[in-house]
């Protein structure tokens, strides 16, 4: 799910400013990104986020500078870079590696900017201040993420009103299905019969055959279980994850529908099914936004 929160922070000493993005992921992924002098943190914060964070990729970004804003301009590392063209020198001419150089991929090595007066050394008061400011983004993030999930959830829940209304129709349906294959088999056979005498216990029993076959019971049984386990988890308002159970439901809900599908001998039947299916898909491709 997406979501933004930005927050800052000073003491004395230093000033921070953290901003929190997340976007749609099927699994959990926090990334941080901390200047050096507070990389010691990094797990910290990073555990804070996941606190917050089980589903979908979170960036937490943190900048910081003196408090009398002496650390913004950054200057190039002369001497890594040297290091850096040394490197490749010695790469070309004593190891035969071939390729070029170029501005982007020297910019993009850890350590080729720094402040002119970086800070160091960020005491327990930075860090108070610091966690505040994060917590801060993280409240900010987290409302918009469950903004959007009232929103997904409204949707889910209509969503699952259509599969039951045609779950419904196609348990209605099926219960059609043993008379009207008994009369299709009894057309049938008087078509063939050239005036033979039929017998009816055969005819009876062929009709039950190939009722059976086309029974749906158990799978619409099943079907009536998920779809209303799925309303039910839609409706809870607590705070515990309910995406992945959802997906799994999802998935049951098209399995048996699929099942109906190759066993169905009734084409209203095979439609309602297909319906269904078409709809479970849309919210699979919801679901998998949703903690």
């Amino acid at each position: 799910m997406t979501g933004f929160g930005q927050a800052a922070a000073e003491t004395d000493r230093l000033r921070f400013a953290v901003e929190l993005r997340g976007v749609n992921h099927r699994y959990a992924d926090v990334r941080v990104r901390v200047p050096e002098p507070l990389q010691s943190w990094e797990g910290d914060l990073r555990r804070r986020v996941a606190e917050v964070v089980r589903r979908g990729r979170a960036d937490l970004a943190v900048s910081l500078e003196s408090a009398d804003g002496s650390a913004t301009r950054p200057t190039l590392n002369r001497g890594l870079l040297e290091e850096a063209l040394q490197a490749a020198r010695v790469l070309s001419t004593e190891h035969g590696v071939s390729g070029t150089l170029d501005v982007a991929s020297l910019l993009a090595l850890p350590g080729m900017f720094r402040g002119d007066s970086a800070p160091v050394d960020p005491g327990e008061a930075e860090r108070a201040a610091l966690f505040d400011a994060v917590d801060r983004a993280i409240a900010a993030f987290d409302a918009e993420r469950r903004r959007e999930g009232a929103e997904l959830r409204q949707d889910l829940l209509e969503r699952a009103g259509i599969v039951g209304a045609q779950l419904a129709e196609l348990v209605a349906r099926a219960a059609e299905v043993p008379q009207r294959l008994r009369e299709r088999l009894l057309e049938r056979l008087r078509g063939l019969d050239g005036g033979l005498a039929l017998d009816p216990a055969r005819m009876a029993q062929e009709a039950a055959l190939l009722a059976e076959r086309a029974d749906v019971t158990e799978e619409t049984v099943r079907l009536a279980g998920h779809v209303e386990a799925a309303r039910a988890l839609l409706g809870e308002a607590g705070d515990e994850p309910v995406g992945k159970r959802l997906d799994f439901l999802l998935q049951e809900i098209h399995r048996e529908a699929n099942t109906v599908c190759s066993k169905a001998a009734d084409l209203e039947v095979t439609r309602r099914a297909l319906a269904i299916r078409i709809e479970v898909e849309r919210m699979r491709e919801q679901v998998q936004n949703v903690e």
